[in-house]
């Protein structure tokens, strides 16, 4: 086939065209993804917003590094709290010892009890004052259920202190100053076999008194004592081995 000048011509143009066509989409593809060559402006605004993130990423880990050292102080004052709040428990727990022993609040718990009570019976030849108790027989009870562990004692109802008295006024005895009357009971809380047996050992406390009295003597070991707390003065309470 012979090629005409025409045919020429019309391979020229659609070649431009489609040069023009393919630029025209390279060209949209640019533009569609911000590819297109920066102006001064948009060179300066994209240098500006990458500053400002690397500021802001700066600002980001300097608020995270303050985050984590308030966390630390915050564990740390945690643990002194925790570690003062043991000690006040501690402390409350002491104080609540104290004040038993010293006979301030009332307590419960097991013992025994003696029950000291005067003769029924007296002889007409016989000294009366073989056949009544006196406050040196309940003294020596009492010393000896506090030399044998007991944690708290009273005596009908009167609960004894550092500062407390056993004292005879003439045929009355007072405890605390409060007069008490046959029988005596004193109650003594603390490990009722050790109470118990350091009271009934051979040449003991009650056997001694049974051998040198004719007073009536009883001894139990209770479960459960209720034991009053103290009443009178505890201005000059303060430490005494016996009484």
């Amino acid at each position: 086939m012979k090629i005409h000048r025409i045919h020429i011509y019309l391979a020229l143009v659609l070649l431009s065209f489609g040069f023009i066509v393919s630029y025209s989409v390279q060209f949209t593809k640019q533009t569609t993804s911000g590819t297109l060559p920066y102006s001064d402006d948009q060179w300066e605004k994209k240098q500006e917003l990458q500053e400002k993130l690397i500021e802001e990423q700066a600002q980001i880990q300097e608020l995270e590094n303050q985050l984590q050292s308030i966390k630390h102080k915050v564990s740390e004052f945690e643990e002194k709290m925790g570690e003062r709040q043991a000690e006040g428990k501690e402390l409350l727990s002491e104080l609540e010892e104290v004040r038993m022993w010293v006979g301030l609040v009332p307590v419960t718990g097991s013992g025994v009890m003696v029950i000291l009570n005067d003769s029924k019976e007296v002889p007409d030849l016989g000294n009366v004052n073989d056949f009544i108790v006196h406050e040196e027989n309940i003294r020596q009870v009492v010393n000896e259920l506090f030399a044998s562990g007991a944690e708290a004692i009273s005596i009908n109802g009167q609960r004894l202190t550092t500062i407390s008295s056993i004292r005879c006024v003439g045929p009355t005895v007072l405890v605390n100053e409060v007069k008490v009357v046959p029988p005596f009971e004193i109650s003594a809380i603390g490990n009722p076999d050790t109470l118990s047996t350091a009271l009934s050992m051979p040449q003991g406390v009650l056997q001694n008194l049974k051998d040198f009295t004719n007073i009536e003597i009883k001894l139990e070991k209770k479960d459960k004592l209720n034991l009053p707390a103290y009443t009178g003065d505890t201005q000059k309470l303060v430490v005494k081995e016996d009484l």
